[in-house]
């Protein structure tokens, strides 16, 4: 699958319904698993490891709230496209939108609706059951 070196493992759908641990796994009808080669797995080891590291955390705190206000004015405004051609059009209606956001998020503060909550994964839901 595009030139790079990956394994894939299929499981059958009959191996994966008998299977015990189906119901903490998945809910697809059938599991397909892709590994990497270990230089790259052992890569990305190394690099989950050093987000956990409060350094990490730290620099990346800027970006957690850049990547939150990209996705609020895209979720709010839908900012990926521009009703309007031309320049000067697009350009007023990002500024147009910011000011929106910048009300949205005062009156936010001024009301204190309940913030959202990121999603948690199927996967992401079996580790942490199984880590209690």
């Amino acid at each position: 699958m595009g030139g790079e070196p990956r394994t894939h493992i299929d499981f059958s759908g009959a191996g994966c319904t008998s299977c015990p641990a189906k119901d903490t796994c998945t809910t697809a009808a059938y599991r397909v698993l892709t590994l990497l080669p270990r230089e790259e797995h052992e890569l990305l080891q190394q690099r989950r490891a050093e987000q956990q590291t409060e350094e990490w955390k730290k620099r990346y705190h800027t970006r957690a709230g850049v990547e939150g206000s990209i996705s609020q004015a895209v979720r709010r405004s839908g900012t990926r496209r521009t009703r309007y051609r031309g320049l000067a059009k697009t350009s007023l209606a990002q500024v147009l939108t910011a000011a929106a956001l910048n009300l949205y998020r005062l009156d936010a503060w001024w009301t204190g609706p309940p913030l959202g909550t990121t999603r948690v994964s199927h996967y992401e839901q079996l580790v942490l059951s199984l880590a209690a």
